[in-house]
């Protein structure tokens, strides 16, 4: 089959589909965040007072504690405390852009996964519609093949009949010749002693 000029070639077509999903994306996470920006210019800046922390019980460490170990102030250092006893808000706004980054990341993989997996899956199904398709074409290939066998079998089977007829009929008239000679003596008239 000719490939068309027009259509990508499938490589082309991933990296199409790839850009097409990050630009949607960019647009969706633009948009949330300059809504979050109006929301948060609208609400003052609040922050938590000194006492009014409560602190884990033992129970709440020992829950917390094995489901996810958290890292001490010491081990990652980007996490300073104010003089206040309040974690740098940068620090947070940096996790929760990276969760969101990671997460719209994640979204694109699924995306690209769900488009291969379908490429994938229309591509067997077009294998096995040629594939019974050649079968049906071997099939009826074959029928014909052998529909052609029994032809020529039949042609040769009545011209082996004829050429049978034939050569009985010319033997039968060289049998009567020689009863013919046998009878008069004479030699047959085609046949010449000449030299």
């Amino acid at each position: 089959m000719m490939r068309r000029s027009y259509e990508l070639d499938e490589s082309e077509f991933a990296v199409a589909i790839a850009a097409s999903a990050h630009a949607i994306r960019s647009l969706d996470e633009s948009r949330i965040q300059m809504t979050e920006a109006n929301t948060r210019k609208q609400e003052p800046f609040r922050t938590a007072k000194p006492g009014s922390m409560r602190k884990p019980s033992i129970k709440d460490t020992r829950t917390s504690s094995f489901l996810r170990p958290t890292p001490s102030l010491a081990e990652n250092p980007r996490q300073k405390e104010t003089s206040r006893g309040h974690t740098n808000p940068s620090d947070s706004w940096e996790q929760a852009q990276i969760a969101k980054i990671r997460k719209r990341y994640e979204r694109m993989h699924s995306e690209i996964l769900s488009w291969e997996n379908g490429k994938k899956l229309r591509e067997k199904q077009h294998m096995e519609r040629k594939k019974n398709e050649l079968e049906i074409r071997k099939s009826r290939n074959l029928k014909h093949y052998e529909s052609k066998l029994w032809r020529i079998d039949h042609i040769a089977n009545g011209a082996r009949a004829q050429v049978e007829e034939k050569r009985k009929q010319e033997e039968s008239i060289v049998k009567q010749k020689a009863r013919k000679m046998r009878s008069t003596g004479k030699a047959p008239v085609d046949y010449c002693f000449c030299f």
